[in-house]
């Protein structure tokens, strides 16, 4: 237990995932330090997006460790996930937003589900406050149709942080946004780290957002880890595949 408490929040371990007879993750090592941010970086293919969902657990490793909080999740049940998955948010590709819901449900749907009592004043006041955080409060009780790409993106952003987790996950924040958007959204991530501590990882295909997050990046090339450094390293890499990356 000792060796995991060395290894940060997030340890993964040899891990490897396959997909029918497509191996989407192999023998993959690295380790997620408190309050950093990681970026993914990688191609189409290359395993970013299994990753983020492995170490959630919404699918199970073919073989390896993943450790979270000091827990080796692959032994974990549903029930025994729950408290674990509590202390983590998730931020989808495309926000995965409850079209038939109001704003304000989309982001309080973890604080009803958590407590089905909650009084409606203390509901309003818990929304109300992670709105005016990614300031989105005037569309309480809009719905996710009347909202733009980027407006959906600080929502979902919103919804996975207002159980106050320790570590969020976020896959493509700024796909499909002008750079204007991307940018609030960058800051934003940003922001949770420095005022909040929070342990990020972003999967991401675009360079400028990811140097404008990352404390630390890796990239990842058919599953496998190809580069792990800062960004000056990146640029600097002689790796074929990172060079064609970046230029």
């Amino acid at each position: 237990m000792e060796n995991n408490k060395q290894n940060g929040v997030i340890h993964v371990e040899n891990l490897s995932f396959t997909y029918g007879n497509e191996m989407v993750l192999e023998n993959l090592t690295l380790t997620v330090e408190k309050g950093e941010t990681l970026v993914i970086l990688g191609g189409s293919g290359a395993g970013k997006s299994t990753l983020l969902r492995l170490i959630i657990a919404l699918i199970r490793q073919t073989r390896g460790k993943i450790t979270v909080f000091d827990n080796d999740i692959a032994y974990l049940s549903e029930r025994q996930l729950r408290p674990l998955r509590s202390r983590m948010g998730f931020v989808f590709q495309g926000g995965a937003l409850f079209d038939s819901i109001t704003v304000a449900e989309n982001v309080g749907y973890a604080l009803r589900i958590n407590n089905p009592k909650i009084s409606e004043p203390e509901f309003r006041k818990a929304v109300m406050e992670i709105l005016e955080y990614v300031e989105m409060d005037e569309f309480y009780s809009a719905y996710p149709a009347d909202l733009s790409g980027g407006q959906r993106k600080r929502i979902a952003i919103a919804r996975a942080t207002i159980t106050h987790p320790e570590i969020i996950l976020y896959d493509e924040p700024t796909s499909g946004l002008d750079p204007i958007v991307s940018k609030r959204i960058n800051q934003l991530i940003n922001r949770l780290r420095l005022e909040q501590n929070i342990t990020s990882i972003v999967v991401t295909h675009i360079l400028q957002d990811a140097f404008e997050v990352a404390t630390r990046l890796v990239m990842l090339k058919n599953g496998r880890l190809v580069f792990e450094g800062q960004s000056d390293d990146l640029l600097l890499s002689k790796d074929p595949y990172v060079q064609q990356f970046v230029r």
